[in-house]
């Protein structure tokens, strides 16, 4: 990137910052007197003996008691410690040590941690400082300092965690803008997911809700566009209702197609928490090969938690598909979602449906599936309905082979 265009945005970042609430933030941590205090060498040792103890729990609750006491004069022994260990160290303990160093001297600790040897350790060190940097009430400071950075690698690590922890102070609009700002400048594509991590955090799934419906990601662009999806993969793990209400307003408008993709995550997220309406939603949206997908994959999950409940819904919901008649596509998919958890817990009830399964592939593994589970429940029943059975011998024989290798798992 020219540097005219860093020096430009470095500017624009600060007035930004001083027009969206200037430097405030979150207050800030107090240490103790360094009078009251261990001195470097008593911290180093401290911190060693910590970090050697094996057990996670108790070594993260002694290094925050050790935390809570560094200051000024004692924080390069902990630094010490930590280095000394940080080829075979746990990513949460730096963490940890790196997140109290910051409210004491950010610029020392980003340039140390940009010195690590190993490149997974020195990733971390730069996410965890420029982050808490940023959330800590000195977002206009760390700003400034990556636009100092000319390293393009610590500038892809940092762009993230930048506006994650500008968001994290709580400046939504000013953490969109500088997301905005990266991403076109030097595609950082991780400033999106960032910027919705931050959000979600700080303002919870309203909040990030509130933000992405802000941008019209059908009369803009990718940006925009990156914006809705990962608002959806985010907000749908903690909120999948929302999430599928804010889906629902973007496939109904125009130019939809950029959702592709967005539909399996939510709807894994939402199923094993309500399956029902998971399914009811889903019907409702358009269709296409991921709704399909999504639809087995949900009364799977449903017919695995509470068969009978799953079973119930399909007949009241779907009555003619246990008629004669051939079963459409949507009820094909649904049936054979539901038999997928029959064959294993009901198998001679899942025979008699299998067949009414439509052509294809799923068709074919469910009944191999059901010869498998039949022939641990009774062997000589499942042998007698794959003989009787008017189907191609390809795939007979793979069902004999399920059947055989079935029995050898149960005397195994």
């Amino acid at each position: 990137m020219q540097r005219g265009w860093v020096c430009v945005l470095g500017v624009g970042l600060l007035l930004l910052g001083y027009f969206l609430g200037g430097s405030a933030g979150p207050g800030a941590v107090e240490f103790p007197d360094p009078n009251e205090a261990r001195d470097a060498a008593q911290m180093e040792r401290a911190v060693a003996e910590a970090l050697a103890e094996p057990r996670a729990f108790p070594r993260a609750s002694r290094l925050i008691r050790l935390m809570e006491g560094i200051n000024a004069e004692n924080v390069e022994g902990a630094v010490r410690a930590v280095s000394a260990r940080v080829a075979g160290g746990d990513p949460v303990d730096l963490q940890l040590v790196l997140t109290a160093w910051v409210h004491l001297d950010p610029h020392t600790a980003i340039d140390h941690v940009r010195g690590w040897p190993m490149r997974l350790h020195r990733e971390i060190g730069i996410r965890t400082v420029i982050r808490e940097w940023a959330a800590s009430g000195g977002r206009i400071a760390a700003a400034a300092y990556f636009e100092t950075v000319t390293d393009s690698d610590v500038r892809a690590i940092a762009a993230g965690p930048l506006v994650r922890g500008w968001a994290l102070a709580g400046d939504n609009r000013g953490a969109l803008e500088l997301a905005h700002r990266l991403w076109h400048g030097e595609g950082q594509r991780d400033v999106v997911s960032g910027l919705m991590r931050g959000v979600l955090h700080a303002s919870d799934t309203s909040g990030a809700l509130a933000l992405a419906r802000s941008t019209d990601p059908n009369r803009r662009g990718q940006f925009e566009r990156q914006l809705a999806r990962d608002t959806l993969r985010l907000v749908g793990r903690e909120n999948p209702v929302a999430a599928a209400a804010f889906y629902s307003e973007l496939e109904d408008a125009a130019q939809s197609d950029w959702l592709a993709g967005s539909l399996a995550p939510l709807a894994g997220s939402w199923r094993n928490r309500d399956p029902q309406a998971t399914l009811e939603w889903l019907l409702t949206r358009q269709e296409d090969s991921e709704r399909l997908d999504a639809l087995t994959k949900t009364i799977a999950t449903w017919g695995r938690q509470d068969l009978e409940e799953a079973w119930a819904w399909f007949e009241a919901r779907f009555g003619g598909a246990s008629a004669e008649q051939d079963l459409s596509t949507l009820e094909s998919t649904l049936l054979a979602g539901l038999l997928r958890s029959m064959a294993r817990t009901h198998p001679s009830d899942a025979a008699r449906w299998v067949g009414r399964i439509r052509a294809g592939e799923d068709r074919s593994a469910l009944f191999i599936r059901v010869s498998y589970f039949w022939s641990i429940e009774d062997g000589e029943a499942a042998l007698d309905w794959i003989e009787t059975l008017e189907i191609p011998e390809e795939l007979r024989a793979r069902m004999l082979q399920a059947a055989e290798r079935s029995r050898q798992d149960t005397r195994g």
